[in-house]
């Protein structure tokens, strides 16, 4: 469940608006008097709200099951942080919220991260947190789940696990302890076997942690390019994006909601300085 003051931030966001559902049955009406022995209980799980069919843009048209399914068919997707007057005027940054688009321009989630204060002041960027994504409909659609790490080479690596309602867990990110070039690994949650591998630029030093704020990330299975993360300045927008471009069209959206999630991973390590 989402925490009260990250619902309230995503109402500003005006391109995110929730669906109008049907009104329900009417309620049933007993002339005589009736004795209740026990109380009413739903049949079987409430089904989630359909996205609204032009919202999902793909070269289908479908009623997406679960959350995640909006990203099918999509040839990529670009991360926008929103910045808050707040962050520039004090010394500890507030939680992050970011809105992920299609590459028309089409909201697809509003994450909104859900941290504490003093993990944002003692540990920065390497806090532990989680986010939350909700779709169109205003549903929680994934959740990511940050631990806190020191670092592969505190024999910590850090990691992510993505999770979907109502608590089944999707995959996890995985850092690899290597010291020369980034390398993580996305494994699935059932098999916990890795999918796909992902690396960063090649000969980044020991320090590895330090890249530039324009760089590139490849991932790859069985040695095939599958998709692809890169972080750049937008003079449009005026702001660095995190962009994914899906090389592989045969993706599930399972396997571009794992994607995701690694490039989340990535955001907080290598472009997240501020404490």
């Amino acid at each position: 469940m989402l925490q009260n003051d990250a619902v309230r931030t995503l109402q500003y966001d005006s391109e995110i608006r929730v669906a109008q559902t049907s009104t329900a049955n009417e309620p049933r009406v007993f002339d005589g008097q009736i004795s209740i022995t026990s109380q009413p209980r739903p049949t079987t799980d409430a089904p989630r709200i359909p996205l609204p069919i032009s919202t999902v843009a793909g070269s289908r048209t479908f009623i997406p099951l679960a959350g995640y399914d909006c990203l099918a068919d999509l040839p990529s997707v670009h991360i926008e942080q929103t910045f808050e007057l707040n962050d520039s005027l004090t010394a500890v940054s507030s939680e992050n919220r970011y809105v992920v688009r299609s590459p028309l321009g089409d909201a697809i989630f509003a994450a909104s991260e859900s941290s504490t204060q003093n993990n944002r002041m003692i540990w920065g960027s390497g806090r532990p947190f989680q986010m939350h994504l909700l779709d169109k409909t205003h549903q929680e659609a994934l959740v990511f789940r940050k631990t806190l790490a020191l670092g592969a080479i505190c024999c910590q690596p850090k990691n992510l696990e993505i999770w979907i309602p109502p608590g089944n867990v999707l995959g996890r990110v995985v850092q690899s302890p290597t010291f020369t070039q980034p390398e993580f690994y996305i494994e699935d949650g059932n098999t916990h076997q890795p999918v796909f591998c992902v690396e960063g630029p090649a000969n980044s030093g020991f320090c590895c942690y330090c890249l530039p704020k324009e760089c590139y990330f490849k991932i790859h299975s069985g040695g095939d390019l599958r998709a692809s993360i890169d972080h750049k300045w937008v003079a449009s927008k005026s702001q660095y994006t995190t962009n994914i471009y899906f090389s592989d069209p045969k993706l599930t959206a399972k396997e571009r909601a794992l994607i995701l999630g690694s490039a989340f991973l990535l955001e907080y390590m290598y472009f997240q300085k501020r404490f």
